[in-house]
């Protein structure tokens, strides 16, 4: 403010108010200095804790170790798919792979979180999970994960505990989010109440796994009701994001792990998007970040599930961002590939082909779950895991017998392929024949 004084009001200023005056200057330039410090230390909290350049080949490797053990997998694994998905992971051929696997398997029975990742996994495939298609019949599992979490509510209600555990009802209340369902705010009420009544206890120990993923539900929901000015609910997440935020900092070990080395994925999710709930230097990213990458080059992460769990935050991304996703068609270069099963000896006899297209680069497994997905009649098949990779068992129902010396045998033309399902990669126009042998 500038005081502007009229001739007759001036006066002279006594020299101990010209002190007060200048010392009263300097603080005020304190405080802007220090506002500024602070202001830019903020803003550059995020952007200073990304994987430097010459440390991003140990990113790669783990995307890679993961694409390897996707063609792997007996099961498909949900988690592995948000991953690289978040991380845009150029091999696409084993993302549609991946998706084809979790439409394949969507209408089989499983517990509310699990239902939650198939959720998230396909809505951050770009396709929606309320209208799945399997090859028994069309499925709406968004309206699955509604009806599981309020089965879990209920359980709440009576026995005070969830019918699973608190880190499925979390991922049910992220996944309801995400898909905006209108369920999210109430299941988030009853998780909000668990985390303040201090049921994040596994064995007696807080688990930083439990806290992180209910921060980033609640962070989803918090961020949704901001809009609609649902002041109490706000109110209640807020307070409930503050306590939970405040946990998981007092877990921090001094060399960057939060909680232990596999909980510390998450933890780094959930504390970047909770930031306004702790004071800046309350948590060194870098430090977390240096440290996690030191293991992934000791190999700690060597299996997919710990992968997955590290992977979003070394590509700054979090659960969060699926509902942010924009979609695209990607336009990815295909192959035709000539299917033909065989069985030509003993009762019953058959021939059945398909011609299928599939993503150039994709194993032949992926050839396989194709054509069941267009003629599950005549194509299904069953794997069973080995050390080698997955191998099929059974082709129309017609399984293999090691007592009887029978088995699918798998050919080129008629050439025998030597490397397995998950791992061949037919070319463009090829003829894939498999035919039921005995040795």
């Amino acid at each position: 403010m500038r005081l502007i004084f009229s001739e007759d009001q001036r006066r002279v200023i006594p020299k101990r108010e010209k002190t007060q005056l200048f010392r009263m200057f300097l603080s005020a330039l304190t405080f802007l200095y220090l506002f500024s410090t602070l202001t830019s230390a903020a803003s550059s909290f995020s952007e200073t804790c990304t994987v430097p350049d010459d440390k991003q080949h140990l990113v790669r490797s783990l995307e890679k170790q993961m694409v390897d053990y996707a063609n792997l997998l007996y099961s498909p694994d949900p988690s592995i798919l948000i991953a690289l998905n978040l991380a845009k992971n150029q091999d696409i051929s084993v993302r549609r792979l991946l998706l084809q696997q979790l439409q394949d398997t969507a209408a089989k029975e499983m517990t509310s979180g699990k239902v939650a990742l198939y959720v998230l996994a396909l809505q951050s495939s770009c396709e929606n999970p309320a209208n799945v298609t399997t090859p028994e019949k069309r499925i709406n599992l968004v309206q699955v994960l509604e009806e599981k979490t309020k089965e879990e509510i209920d359980h709440y209600n009576v026995h005070h505990a969830p019918k699973t555990t608190y880190y499925q009802l979390a991922l049910d209340v992220l996944a309801l989010c995400v898909v905006d369902s209108s369920e999210a705010e109430t299941a988030a009420r009853i998780l909000a109440e668990a985390a303040e009544s201090n049921h994040f206890q596994i064995g007696g120990h807080f688990s930083v796994d439990t806290a992180a993923m209910a921060s980033l539900a609640l962070t989803c929901v918090y961020n949704e009701i901001m809009t609609t000015k649902n002041n109490k609910l706000v109110g209640i997440i807020q307070h409930t994001l503050s306590y939970i935020t405040k946990k998981i900092l007092d877990e921090q070990k001094c060399n960057g792990i939060i909680g232990n080395l596999y909980s510390t994925g998450l933890a780094m999710q959930a504390l970047s998007v909770t930031s306004e709930f702790y004071n800046v230097g309350a948590w060194s990213c870098t430090n977390t970040l240096d440290k996690m990458l030191f293991e992934v080059y000791l190999g700690a992460f060597n299996t997919p599930g710990a992968a997955s769990q590290i992977l979003p935050s070394l590509v700054g991304k979090t659960y969060l961002d699926i509902q942010g996703l924009v979609c695209s068609p990607e336009k990815v270069p295909t192959i035709k590939v000539q299917y033909t099963i065989i069985k030509d000896q003993g009762e019953p006899k058959f021939t059945f082909s398909i011609t299928v297209e599939v993503p150039k680069g994709s194993v032949l497994l992926a050839v396989l779950e194709t054509a069941q997905s267009a003629k599950p009649n005549e194509f299904s098949f069953q794997t069973e895991q080995t050390t080698w990779g997955p191998m099929v068992v059974s082709i129309h129902g017609i399984q293999a017998d090691t007592n009887e010396k029978t088995y699918w045998q798998f050919l080129s033309g008629k050439k025998p392929l030597d490397l397995g399902v998950g791992s061949y990669k037919p070319t463009d126009n090829e003829h894939i024949v498999a035919i039921y042998s005995k040795y």
